[in-house]
């Protein structure tokens, strides 16, 4: 296996785990619960996780001005301005389809990477992101249209989300981490939420108390967000430091396809043949979006 196949089974394992965040967002919003107090336990959560990954290798994570402003760009870009987008678009949504709206991130992150120079231009890779465009098109089709057709506006707020991951994939890639590896960045920016958030929602009164009642299916939900979004966003700065921000935008295509297949077993969900043919077409994408023969690593170690 060469250095650019491998890539693709930590890119297949972080889609898996990523896309078991749809159907629970799903669940947790549907509970009622306030979308900042969901997303505070999202991010503090992830920061437990980058804490207890972190503290093995018992180094002092060192802030610098440049270390500040790369945590507060992942807070906003890679955090908050996207979760509460998701968390309000996914009360009015099914789960499959918030899971759609995901593969957007190549589609945008392509054009940002060439303005900024990352990225060079090739027919083949851009083929691959229109492919992945098209699969879109399968998906909400006049065929596989929303059970809702009213709801049709927050499929477009649903979208503003992976133009967030966009900004940040990109910053990341042209910037670099600073010497830090995936787990420091994780947790710093982590923490830095979890302060900002913690401060808003217990402010406002919408901090969420856990199991104050039993263990109820929406606090199940919102464990499974933070520790599993901990875990993959780990992976995904890793992935793109190894693949470049293009490649590492792929994640989107799988977190799309698992969380369609998660939201299928777990919410019963149910679809038409057209967004097995968008699989199909996705897939294809994938594989036309190779990592760089001339990968620039970002400094991570």
């Amino acid at each position: 296996m060469n250095t650019k196949t491998w890539l693709f089974i930590p890119l297949i394992i972080i889609g898996a785990t990523w896309g078991l965040t749809i159907p629970a967002i799903k669940v947790a919003v549907s509970g009622g619960y306030p979308v900042l107090g969901v997303l505070f336990w999202q991010v503090f959560l992830a920061a437990i996780v980058a804490l207890i990954l972190f503290l093995p290798k018992r180094r002092i994570l060192k802030l610098t001005q440049k270390r500040l402003i790369l945590f507060g760009w992942i807070m906003a870009f890679g955090t908050i301005l996207p979760g509460i987008i998701t968390y309000s678009a996914a009360f009015h949504l099914p789960a499959g389809v918030m899971a759609i709206t995901i593969a957007m991130v190549p589609i945008f992150i392509m054009p940002i990477a060439i303005l900024t120079g990352h990225e060079s231009y090739q027919k083949k890779r851009v083929l691959g992101v229109l492919m992945g465009a098209i699969s879109i098109i399968l998906l909400i089709g006049p065929q596989a249209s929303l059970p809702d057709p009213t709801k049709a506006g927050f499929v477009l707020l649903a979208i503003l989300s992976p133009l967030c991951y966009a900004v940040e994939d990109n910053f990341i890639a042209y910037f670099g981490l600073d010497g830090m590896t995936p787990v420091e960045t994780l947790l710093g920016s982590a923490a830095l939420g979890s302060l900002v958030l913690g401060v808003i929602v217990f402010s406002q009164g919408s901090f969420i108390p856990l199991w104050e009642n039993g263990i109820e299916l929406t606090d199940f939900a919102i464990l499974i967000i933070g520790l599993t979004t901990g875990f993959a966003y780990a992976g995904f700065i890793w992935l793109i430091g190894q693949g470049g921000p293009v490649f590492a935008g792929l994640v989107a295509y799988l977190v799309t396809f698992f969380g369609v297949i998660w939201s299928m077993i777990l919410l019963k969900e149910t679809y038409s043949e057209f967004i097995w043919a968008a699989f199909a077409v996705m897939c294809f994408g994938v594989f036309l979006v190779r990592p760089r023969n001339d990968v620039k690593k970002i400094q991570t170690k």
